[in-house]
Formats: structure tokens, sequence, C-alpha cells
């Protein structure tokens, strides 16, 4: 299992004149000095967790991402940065299941991480007694959080509902080509917090 990094947006909404993977928010509390990019985070995340390998998505939307990326030796694949189910899609058809992590989740987690390709490899892969290479009977695994342990503060980026209850998509997920869809629920609120406007990164500055 490897993993994608997607750091390919527009981040229209944020309103930055940075790319969205190169912002800086400060780590280890108040008193801390230590300034961290997103993109530097999310990869530390993931080198620490159990994916074989990964590489940073970006797309013609985010070259300043791209520049820093070779300077700094993470390997990249551009996609079309036409959206991101787009840009999915066009992952797939050259990689046949992976973790998807946006570059933006401020306090994700290795063992996040680990949980969630755990959960798969349980649950999401049904193909284990069948002689197909395809994947197209695992299901996709979709991290979410329940919308009603987030604090008020937090403005949830994609809610939907399942089995009568309500959460909140992160930005982490097991991809495959299969429409079947599982979610897997973690007790964390602060993993709800995508940095989508300037009000998501002051919420994760303050945090």
């Amino acid at each position: 299992m490897i993993a994608i990094i997607l750091a390919g947006g527009k981040s229209s909404r944020l309103g930055e004149r940075k790319e969205k993977a190169l912002i800086k928010i400060k780590i280890g509390g108040s008193g801390s000095k230590n300034q961290n990019r997103l993109i530097d985070l999310a990869v530390e995340n993931v080198r620490e967790s159990k994916v074989e390998d990964f590489l940073v998505a970006i797309s013609e939307n985010t070259p300043e991402t791209e520049e820093y990326c070779k300077l700094i030796n993470y390997k990249t694949i551009e996609t079309p940065g036409e959206g991101y189910h787009a840009d999915l899609r066009y992952l797939l058809a050259r990689y046949p299941e992976f973790v998807s992590v946006a570059c933006d989740i401020a306090f994700l987690k290795p063992e996040h991480i680990n949980a969630i390709i755990d959960f798969y490899n349980d649950f999401g892969n049904s193909n284990s007694n069948s002689n197909s290479n395809s994947n197209s009977n695992s299901n996709s695994i979709t991290g979410a959080v329940p919308l009603d342990i987030i604090p008020p503060y937090v403005v949830p980026s994609y809610v939907f509902e399942y089995e009568e209850r309500k959460l909140i998509a992160v930005g982490l997920n097991v991809v495959t080509d299969s429409r079947k869809d599982l979610p897997f629920v973690f007790n964390d609120p602060l993993l709800a917090i995508n940095i989508n406007t300037p009000h998501d990164l002051g919420i994760a500055k303050k945090v």
C-alpha cells in the first residue's frame, strides 16, 4: 500500500497568495517557535506510518509546491488539477489502490493512517478468495469523524450520512476503483480540521 498526498488543488477558498501545501503553522505548543509547512507535516506522518512508499500529487495549479518537492526530494506525480474526483480517477488509472492524504489535515497522525489501512485489510478487501487481479470488489474506505463530537468553531468540509448518523469526511481515505464505500469513523474531533479557508487556518494555528 502506498500513500499519495494530494497537493495539487487551487486553494481558491483560502485566499492566500502562497499555495496551501507551503503554508506554515506552528507546532509544539504556544511557546514553540517551530513552524512546519503543511506538506512537510503530511510527509512526516506518512513516513512514520506503515505505508510502503509515498508520492505527492501536484498539478499546474501548484508550481511552487512542485519546485519545493523537487528541492527536498519528495517524489511527485502530476495530475490534471481539474478537481478532487478527476484527479483521483487519474491516479487510479496508475495505482489500483492507495491511501489518499489531503495535505491540509492539520492534526493527522501516523496512527490514523495505520488504523484506516488495518480496517481496509480486515473489512475493505473482499478479493481475498478471488483469482481476479482487479480491485473492483474491494471497498474504498472514507475516513470520517462524527458531526456531533466536533467543537462549534470547526466548520465541516463535507458532511454525509451513513446509517442515520451524520459524519464529516476528513480527507484520509483508502481509494480503489470500487463503487462501494465504507466509512471508518475516528473518535478524534481535531481530525475534522481541514485548512480550506482563512477561518480554518486561524483555528488550526490557535489549536
